[in-house]
């Protein structure tokens, strides 16, 4: 992938940024091109060499996945029956794998739990987290504040 300056993508970890430029990095007596992502989030500037950059990041999902990711939270929710400490391990992974749909099961998951408890503190943060995820990366793609795409988010219900 080649990436303009001021293009926004999804860095697997750390969620959108946009592209700010380029550099050569002389690394172990290698040069070698980079890129320099500011996330949008927290200002973080990151660096990725451009050879791999399909491994580290993503273009912004389409409309059509949008709508798909609103059919994934608006479904029921998947039952777990391992302990908090394999789900949250589970859903680390999911969060961190880059992959939009996966960060909504997790969202879906924990927003729609049914076994009728609240959900603790860890829970809560982790659902906060993909969240943060989902919304700011459908706000770019549509060009809205995340206000917008949060509050479409809230509205959505289990069908």
């Amino acid at each position: 992938m080649v990436f303009e300056c001021g293009h926004k993508v999804v860095h697997k970890t750390h969620g959108v940024g946009e592209i700010q430029g380029t550099e050569i990095l002389e690394l172990g007596g290698h040069q070698q091109d980079y890129y320099i992502l500011k996330i949008i989030s927290t200002g973080l500037k990151v660096r990725f060499p451009k050879q791999s950059s399909q491994q580290i990041v993503r273009s912004l999902v389409s409309e059509l996945e949008i709508n798909k990711i609103f059919e994934i939270i608006s479904s029921p929710a998947k039952s777990y029956s391992m302990v908090w400490n394999r789900r949250k391990k589970e859903f680390n992974e999911k969060i961190n794998s880059g992959s939009i749909f996966e960060i909504a099961e997790v969202y879906r998951d924990l927003k729609n739990k049914t076994d009728g408890k609240e959900l603790s503190f860890g829970e809560k943060e982790m659902m906060e987290k993909a969240k943060a995820r989902l919304v700011s990366e459908i706000a770019a793609a549509r060009s809205v504040s995340d206000d917008e795409i949060s509050g479409l988010i809230d509205e959505t219900k289990v069908s």
